[in-house]
């Protein structure tokens, strides 16, 4: 979701789009929104269609005028009216996001989806299809998967090589629960803005499911994602319009950049902290209704300190 101006970034190899594919008839409906996200749009796709038909893959796209990759064929790609930047803009983009994702729950048993930067991954030590695990191993109305931020540790790590898997080459990442989440849906339901919370009162918080956030995966994509998002929320004068979107964009390059070096700066990497089981607790106990707007929230918790991403992830994406 950026300016008009068309960006380049990094493409996948097609190397990434060679997986077994294991496609059975399943009604499940996979969504995502973009504008000018060639890089993680191609990933996202590449990702997905080894657990549903392209068909089932909904790509929603802000403006007939933004870059796409050259691998949607057979993806149900809808081009929308261009949404202009202002006050309100991201908040009436997830009305909009409310309001589709719970009418494809009329037509799909299962309807899951977010940022095109986030992937909804199953854990390999329980199965290699989220989808079908999604099917057949779980019933809750609404799920929220447990957030691993994937970072660039620019102290440790090269430069993305994009013929080979990302996880392959980016084997940090750190807990965040603003990412966990109620991402998969079984009914309709209103999120908050970026999706982070819902009107659903249950906190259905899986063990076995993973939302991999890719912000910080890569310093360049970083640097250069951020500067058109700071140019969406800001007027001719450089000058912050607030109201437009969330905190996020309204981080100038600089600072950006000083969070993800700030992870090198914090010291090692831990090699055993994969084990989730008290922050969960945590999340659970925090669990609580903010009556103004409806919504349901959960703890939040993140941090400077990474962990090394387990062994049996690296062949994931």
């Amino acid at each position: 979701m950026d300016q008009n101006i068309p960006v380049m970034y990094l493409k996948p190899h097609r190397k990434w789009f060679e997986f077994e594919r294991k496609i059975v008839p399943q009604n499940v409906a996979i969504w995502t929104m973009v504008r000018n996200e060639e890089f993680f749009l191609a990933l996202w796709v590449a990702y997905y269609e080894r657990f549903v038909p392209r068909e089932n893959l909904f790509i929603l796209v802000d403006g007939a005028d933004s870059s796409l990759p050259d691998c949607l064929q057979g993806c149900q790609v809808v081009t929308l009216p261009k949404s202009q930047p202002g006050r309100g803009w991201d908040k009436r983009r997830w009305s909009f996001l409310s309001h589709f994702v719970s009418s494809l729950t009329y037509r799909f048993d299962v309807v899951m989806g977010g940022d095109v930067d986030e992937l909804v991954v199953l854990d390999p030590l329980v199965g290699d299809n989220p989808v079908e695990y999604i099917q057949q191993r779980t019933s809750e109305e609404v799920i929220t998967p447990f957030a691993i931020e994937v970072i660039h540790r620019v102290d440790l790590e090269p430069a993305l090589d994009p013929s080979r898997p990302v996880l392959e080459q980016r084997i940090h990442g750190r807990a965040n629960a603003v990412y966990c989440k109620p991402c998969i849906t079984r009914r309709p339901l209103r999120w908050s803005l970026g999706q982070h919370y819902s009107d659903y009162p249950r906190l259905n918080l899986s063990s076995d499911l993973f939302l991999f956030h890719l912000r910080f995966f890569d310093r360049d994509t970083l640097l250069e994602r951020q500067k058109q998002r700071y140019l969406h929320v800001t007027n001719t004068d450089s000058d912050i319009v607030r109201g437009v979107a969330g905190a996020g964009w309204m981080q100038p390059v600089e600072q950006v950049d000083a969070e993800l070096q700030g992870f090198a700066k914090f010291g090692p990497p831990e090699q055993d902290g994969f084990s989730f089981d008290r922050l969960r607790k945590l999340m659970r106990r925090k669990w609580r209704l903010e009556e103004r707007r409806q919504i349901w929230r959960h703890a939040k918790f993140s941090g400077q300190n990474t962990f090394v991403i387990p062994e049996r992830f690296r062949s994931v994406f």
